[in-house]
C-alpha cells in the first residue's frame, strides 16, 4: 500500500505576523511586572537618616546620684568627736582648754552641720578639724589678692600684741608671672620683698616677726585659697606630730618628697612649698 505524505499546511501568511506580534506584546508586557516583583521600592532618603541615626545614637550618660546625705548623729556621737578634736588642737599648742565650747559652737556652723562634721572627721579627720581650726581662729585669702587687703587681715592679728606693719612702694616688676615688689615697715625694720602670691608676701612677714616671737603659720586648704593663722612661739614639734592639724611649713615636711623636685613635703599637703607642684 503506497505511503502518503501529508504536507504541514502553512499558516497565511497575515495570521503568521499577528500572531508573532501578539507574543512578543505579551512578553514585554510581562517583563516590566516581573521586575516589579523583583525590584523593591527604596525608601526615602529621610526614613534612612533616621533609622541610621536610631541605630548610632548612644544612650544617654546616667547621671551620677546625688551624695546621700548624712545619717542623722546618735546621742554622744558629735560630742566625742568634738571633744577628740579639741584637745588635738589644744595639743598643738594653737589654743587653751578653756575655748571648748567655743568651739563646739564653730562645728554647728559647720557646712552641712554637724552631721556633716561627724561624717567628715570619721572619713578625714584632718581635713574637718583643719577646716574649722582656719575659720575659727585664721583667716583666708584668695589666689588672686590684693597685698593691701592682705596687710589689713595682718594687722588686725598684730594689734592683739600692738605692732603695726606697713607696705610701701608697691610696684609690679612682673604682671605675667604675677611679680610684685614692696617694701614692710615694721618699727625701725625694714624689708624690701618680691613676692608671687600670699605665701611669698607672709614668708616676708614672718622673717620681720621673728624678734616678737611671733609667726603667722599657713593651714592646709585642699583648694585655690590659703589660710593662715597667727602663733606665738609656736610649738613645732607637736606641731608636725599632730595628725588633725596640717600646718604647711619646713618644720612640717616630713611625709615623703615633692615628685617634681625633690623637697621635703607634710603627708596631707595638696601642693609643694618649693616648686608649687600640686599633689593628686
Amino acid at each position: 500500500m503506497p505511503l502518503r505524505f501529508w504536507k504541514k499546511e502553512k499558516p497565511e501568511k497575515g495570521k503568521e505576523e499577528k500572531t508573532d506580534e501578539k507574543n512578543e506584546k505579551e512578553e514585554k508586557k510581562a517583563t516590566p511586572a516581573a521586575r516589579e516583583e523583583k525590584v523593591k521600592p527604596a525608601e526615602p532618603e529621610v526614613k534612612k537618616a533616621e533609622a541610621k541615626k536610631a541605630e548610632t545614637k548612644k544612650p544617654e550618660a546616667q547621671k551620677p546620684e546625688p551624695k546621700a546625705p548624712p545619717r542623722p548623729p546618735q546621742p554622744g556621737e558629735v560630742e566625742a568627736a568634738v571633744n577628740e578634736a579639741h584637745a588635738a588642737i589644744v595639743e598643738t599648742g594653737l589654743t587653751v582648754p578653756q575655748t571648748r565650747t567655743v568651739f563646739a559652737k564653730r562645728v554647728a556652723s559647720y557646712p552641712g552641720g554637724e552631721a556633716a562634721f561627724l561624717a567628715d572627721f570619721r572619713s578625714t579627720p584632718h581635713r574637718a578639724v583643719t577646716r574649722v581650726l582656719a575659720d575659727w581662729l585664721g583667716f583666708h585669702v584668695p589666689e588672686v589678692f590684693e597685698p593691701d587687703t592682705l596687710l589689713a587681715d595682718v594687722n588686725l592679728r598684730l594689734s592683739s600684741f600692738k605692732l603695726s606693719m606697713q607696705l610701701k612702694d608697691l610696684t609690679w616688676l612682673d604682671k605675667e608671672l604675677s611679680l610684685r615688689k614692696a617694701k614692710l615697715v615694721l618699727g625701725d625694720q625694714e624689708k624690701v620683698v618680691r613676692f608671687k602670691d600670699a605665701r611669698d608676701l607672709l614668708k616676708s612677714v614672718n622673717e620681720l616677726l621673728v624678734p616678737k616671737k611671733l609667726a603667722f603659720l599657713e593651714l592646709e586648704t585642699w583648694a585655690d585659697d590659703y589660710a593662715f593663722l597667727i602663733v606665738r612661739e609656736p610649738r613645732w614639734d607637736k606641731i608636725a606630730k599632730n595628725a588633725f592639724v596640717i600646718v604647711k611649713a619646713d618644720q612640717t615636711a616630713n611625709g615623703g618628697e615633692c615628685g617634681e623636685c625633690g623637697a621635703p613635703v607634710g603627708k596631707y599637703w595638696s601642693d609643694c612649698l618649693k616648686c608649687g607642684a600640686v599633689f593628686g
